[in-house]
């Protein structure tokens, strides 16, 4: 049903200053009264009225063969432009939408039998579209700049046009000015990172990462999405999961129908690899205990992105067992976030690797030059490699998997371990130290942590209960620098304390730490804080000692995962 309206010309005002009850100079897209006054200028849109579109996809959309300027670019518009059950003669309301921009184009114009006169006003169009969304992407203030902004932006805009050939999301992947929106966006990520290598190159100075974002439209989107989804974390906004979800399940669709047809061996392997980075994104805003579904879905392609990288198999490793350290030490990004979610996901559920790696190589990782690219999850996630190759040693050996090693060549090479201060060059001299203290907490945790599930001790044990006390004293050390809003990730570390704490001090700590979602750590921490409730008020109420098996009774009851 039309919304009823009034007799008389219609209104010239934005809706800004229509609310206000200002006189409005019109100027579009953004009116110079809002400009000057620094308010959100909410268009023009409540003067007119048309078809609304949704901003949910029906279907996937297919990527095949995507370029800067592919043939699916109108596959975007049709992505975003309804759901199911959607009528085709609904409106949009003034009252639920808000306006950002003024496009003056109704479908009456659209219909139009003059084909040519239709084209120039799509083509006007777009070009006011274009302008609107770089002059927001390219404010000053974070809040205009921020990708989880610029999404929303799109999709208002997308809801509020009439059907047509209109495509803001394709306006705005399709501009060569967006892979250098892009990357900016990428290098502010940096600045989250409590450590901050001399000399670590930049998104934009990598050739390989910029040649792909100009060359793949699904890459440019997923980009987009996956800056969106950091922003929401560091904001500690999670309203927009939903939506996040929404779209990384249609990426999802895409890259399965679009790897279903003939493609060379490099485009291939862009869209398993792209498939692995938007899989690995869905996990962050998905429950925890639907993450092994995921890996284990993606296993089969994460074995064979590993199995097309020859330089992942240099000096004749053994293709039975991956290679966890060439991993670790490589650039190629999204395996190497695999690998590290699938051992720390195994550490905290309890439930096997989806793969087996070796791990049996340290040297290679003591004597590793300065940090390049290649060793950026040490920065992002503060994991040094080493302890990355031990965690998933001990998941192995808690497993009892046939090429696990011994649990005592483990403990003497954790007794035995000491930092090389030399070892990595940081901005900062306070950082050399910081360092030392995230290796000396990953230490004594996995010390604690083979104890308890490798080696059945209880929680009262002293060799537990004296490293769980160093923890929280090495943690301590580490303290925010200035204005900066970098943290470090201490999930193992937090989740160790919590399991075998016995002082409320201790776990009120943990809690506190675990609950937080603003921290951007590999696994959703807060997810397992109702597994800790659950062994305090049970098995570990008034601080009596448990085992590893209690603590998985309360994974499984509070953190059932089908398998």
């Amino acid at each position: 049903m039309l919304p009823k309206s009034r007799p008389g010309p219609l209104g010239a005002s934005c809706l800004t200053c229509k609310r206000r009850h200002k006189r409005c100079d019109a100027r579009k897209p953004v009116c110079k009264r809002c400009e000057l006054g620094r308010f959100t200028c909410e268009g023009y849109g409540h003067n007119r009225r048309g078809p609304a579109r949704d901003a949910l996809p029906p279907a996937p959309a297919d990527f095949s063969h995507s370029t800067s300027s592919g043939p699916e670019k109108g596959n975007i518009s049709s992505w975003v432009s309804s759901r199911p059950g959607a009528r085709s003669g609904d409106t949009a309301t003034t009252s639920s939408r808000r306006s950002f921009t003024s496009l003056e184009i109704g479908p009456e114009k659209i219909g139009s039998p003059d084909r040519g006169s239709q084209y120039a006003l799509v083509d006007r169009q777009t070009n006011r579209v274009e302008d609107y969304l770089r002059l927001f992407a390219t404010r000053s203030t974070p809040e205009a700049t921020g990708p989880m902004s610029i999404l929303r932006k799109i999709i208002d805009l997308q809801t509020q046009l009439p059907s047509s050939h209109m495509d803001p999301p394709g306006i705005f992947l399709d501009r060569p000015w967006f892979v250098d929106y892009i990357l900016e966006q990428s290098d502010k990520v940096m600045d989250y990172w409590y450590f901050k290598p001399v000399n670590y190159p930049q998104k934009r100075s990598r050739k390989d990462v910029v040649l792909r974002l100009q060359n793949s439209l699904v890459t440019r989107w997923i980009a987009l999405i996956g800056m969106s989804i950091l922003e929401s974390f560091f904001a500690g906004d999670m309203s927009q999961e939903p939506l996040h979800n929404t779209w990384v399940g249609y990426i999802e669709g895409s890259l399965k129908r679009e790897l279903t047809h003939d493609l060379t061996p490099r485009t291939t392997q862009e869209r398993r690899s792209d498939w692995i980075h938007v899989s690995m994104l869905k996990t962050r805003i998905i429950h925890s205990s639907n993450t092994y579904q995921v890996l284990r879905s993606m296993t089969p392609t994460f074995l064979q992105v590993v199995f097309s990288e020859p330089q992942l198999w240099a000096n004749g490793r053994d293709p039975t067992n991956i290679p966890l350290s060439n991993i670790l030490g490589s650039e190629v990004h999204e395996v190497v976030y695999f690998a590290l979610i699938d051992c720390t996901y195994s550490m905290a559920t309890g439930l096997p690797q989806q793969v087996e790696y070796d791990t049996t190589i340290y040297a290679s990782s003591r004597s590793s030059p300065q940090p390049n690219s290649s060793s950026s999850h040490q920065w992002a996630h503060s994991s040094p490699t080493e302890f990355q190759l031990v965690l998933a040693d001990i998941n192995a050996c808690r497993d009892k998997s046939t090429t696990a090693r011994d649990w005592r060549d483990i403990e003497q090479w954790l007794l035995a371990w000491q930092s090389r201060p030399a070892e990595h060059k940081f901005t900062e001299s306070w950082m050399t130290v910081a360092w030392y203290a995230v290796q000396e907490s990953w230490r004594l945790a996995l010390l604690v942590y083979m104890y308890m599930a490798v080696c059945g001790i209880s929680s009262d044990d002293s060799r537990i209960q004296s490293r769980i006390r160093q923890i929280i004293q090495v943690v301590g050390t580490i303290k925010k620098h200035g204005n900066s809003d970098a943290n470090v990730s201490f999930f193992v570390q937090y989740l160790v304390v919590g399991i075998c704490a016995r002082s409320e001090a201790h776990r009120k700590l943990a809690r506190d730490k675990l609950s937080a979602q603003t921290r951007l750590w590999l696994l959703r921490a807060f997810d397992f804080v109702p597994v800790l409730d659950h062994l305090w008020h049970g098995a570990a109420a008034g601080g009596r000692p448990i085992k590893w098996a209690d603590y998985m009774r309360s994974r499984e009851a509070m953190l059932p995962i089908v398998v």
